[in-house]
């Protein structure tokens, strides 16, 4: 069976390496796409031409669609939903956010120069990060990889094809020059070389022509097109694989629902673990944070934030229940430290008893 398949490739066809877990920024100010809303209004013309041509982009890969086409015996298990489910996941695999976390600390354009206190254009925008993998958000080849002192310090430059992506400020680099990688390619790790104040990583987009830069891009509004752009195939994929529509109700029904489709180890314990976590559901962790299991990044203690409170399911699995070996599951919770509070796991029980 022949299934063609139209995908909107950008740049290079190639699998990605990283992994693609969206995570909502932390702080709700200054946060990507909220800056873009609130300056939205006062978006003068320019600006809002960029924005049309970063769409356009995305949408026809500078007006390249190709036709992929599955030469293969299609098994019988096999359905037209499963080989949607292949269209997305090709687009998706092309395409990843740069951080795992998104945190702005200072935009592009004119601002006072942290050194000489001066006014002075910022060719880029600066993220918030703490010893962070850097992914690459598009296919590439490496173009130029830099270590130093000055400027800014240890830095990769990338080939998008109609423009470049530099990254600045690495503590460590992992690629090689002329190198072609992948979306989600773990490019170096940030640091606070070169000309820095504090750890960050620094973000400057160039159009080029003919080879050559000649138009400097603020990488706001591409970044902030690229977390809708993926948040979208992700509902799209989540509809088809687990019926699961972008705004499926919070309740114990739909919880036990996902927690089978993502192969939740001893199910009731863990909604108990929810229950008793969010307040049956009411906490603003919960419904702030879609945070359903109270999980905190271990850098700092801090709430994760995800798009979605599926995405939270899956996270328990990934960081939680991989570590489970076998045996009492209760005894499991007691034994990692999952809570503080010393009478956690015999409430946990109590509430599980009542299911």
């Amino acid at each position: 069976m022949r299934i063609i398949l139209l995908l909107t490739l950008i740049g290079f066809s190639v699998a990605a390496k990283g992994q693609f877990y969206t995570i909502q920024p932390e702080k709700k100010v200054n946060t990507v796409d909220e800056r873009m809303a609130e300056q939205a209004v006062a978006l003068p013309q320019s600006k809002k031409t960029e924005e049309k041509e970063i769409e356009e982009y995305f949408s026809t890969g500078r007006g390249k669609q190709v036709e992929i086409q599955i030469e293969k015996d299609i098994p019988l298990f096999v359905n037209a939903t499963d080989s949607l489910l292949f269209g997305l996941l090709s687009e998706r695999m092309n395409v990843c956010l740069p951080l795992d976390f998104l945190q702005m600390n200072s935009g592009y354009g004119y601002r006072k120069d942290p050194f000489t206190k001066c006014e002075k254009f910022h060719d880029g925008i600066d993220l918030q990060c703490h010893h962070s993998k850097v992914y690459s958000m598009l296919p590439a080849i490496v173009k130029e990889v830099h270590f130093g002192k000055r400027g800014y310090g240890n830095y990769v430059v990338l080939d998008h094809g109609s423009f470049l992506c530099t990254y600045a400020h690495l503590s460590t680099i992992f690629v090689t020059k002329g190198a072609e990688i992948p979306a989600g390619t773990v490019v170096g790790i940030s640091g606070n070389t070169g000309r820095s104040t504090g750890e960050h990583l620094h973000i400057r987009l160039w159009r080029q022509k003919d080879g050559k830069e000649f138009k400097s891009i603020n990488p706001e509004p591409f970044i902030a097109y690229m977390n809708r752009y993926i948040k979208g195939l992700q509902d799209k994929m989540a509809f088809l694989k687990f019926g699961v529509s972008p705004d499926m109700e919070l309740n114990i029904a739909n919880l036990a629902k996902v927690m089978e489709q993502y192969d939740i180890k001893f199910p009731k314990i863990v909604i108990a673990q929810c229950i008793l976590e969010t307040g049956y559901m009411s906490s603003h962790v919960c419904t702030e944070y879609n945070n359903l299991f109270g999980l905190r990044r271990p850098s700092d203690g801090s709430y994760y934030h995800f798009d979605r409170w599926e995405e939270s399911v899956k996270a328990y699995r990934d960081y939680v229940q991989y570590k489970y070996k076998g045996g009492d599951y209760y005894a499991f919770l007691r034994n990692i430290g999952y809570a503080s509070d010393p009478y956690y796991v015999q409430r946990v029980r109590e509430i599980a008893k009542n299911l």
